[in-house]
C-alpha cells in the first residue's frame, strides 16, 4: 500500500505544481488534489506504521527510527495544514504546506544518492546510514523553503512594480 500510494502521490502531485494546469483547468486541480490528500495521508501514515511495527532495516539505528517518526509525522502535518488553509482560502499557506508535504514524500528518492555519497565519502555505519537517511529528507525541505521563499519575494517584488508604476 505504501509503494503503490507514493508512486501515484508523486506522479500525480507533480502536476499540481504546474500554474498554467492550474489556471486552464482549475477543477481538475480541485479533484486530483483532494484525490492526494487521500494518497499524501496513506503515504504518510503507513510510513509511520511501518516503523513502529515493521522489524527495523538492518543497519539503521535509533536516529533512523526518529527521522522516520518525525518527517512522517511531518509530512502528515503538511498535508493536514495545507487542506485547512485551502478550506480557508489561504492560497499562499496552502502553496507552501503542499510544497513541504511533497518534499517529505520525494524523501526516498533523495536518500538512494545521500546514502550512496555518504557511504562513499564515509564509508558504511549505523551513524552514516541514519545521517544520510535524515540528510535527504533534510535537502528536500532546504529546497522547498527555497522556493516558497523565492515565490513570495517574486510576488513581492512585482507587487512593488505594479505600485511604483501606477
Amino acid at each position: 500500500m505504501h509503494i503503490v500510494c507514493a508512486v501515484v502521490y508523486a506522479i500525480l502531485g507533480a502536476f499540481q505544481f504546474s500554474a498554467a494546469l492550474r489556471r486552464r483547468r482549475p477543477g481538475w486541480h480541485r479533484v486530483a488534489g483532494r484525490v492526494l490528500v487521500v494518497l499524501g495521508l496513506a503515504v504518510a501514515f503507513s510510513a509511520l506504521w511501518m516503523t513502529q511495527f515493521y522489524p527495523r532495516q538492518p543497519g539503521t539505528g535509533e536516529l533512523a527510527y526518529v527521522f522516520r517518526l518525525t518527517f512522517g509525522s511531518g509530512m502528515a502535518a503538511s498535508i493536514i495544514l495545507g487542506f485547512t488553509a485551502i478550506r480557508r482560502g489561504d492560497v499562499a499557506r496552502h502553496r507552501a504546506w503542499m510544497t513541504r508535504a511533497y518534499a517529505l514524500a520525494l524523501g526516498a528518492g533523495t536518500q538512494v544518492f545521500t546514502q550512496g555519497i555518504g557511504n562513499a565519502v564515509f564509508g558504511t555505519s549505523e551513524l552514516t546510514t541514519d545521517l544520510m537517511l535524515g540528510a535527504g529528507w533534510g535537502i528536500n525541505l532546504a529546497v522547498a523553503e527555497y522556493v516558497i521563499r523565492r515565490h513570495v519575494s517574486s510576488r513581492r517584488t512585482s507587487r512593488a512594480r505594479t505600485k511604483v508604476a501606477a
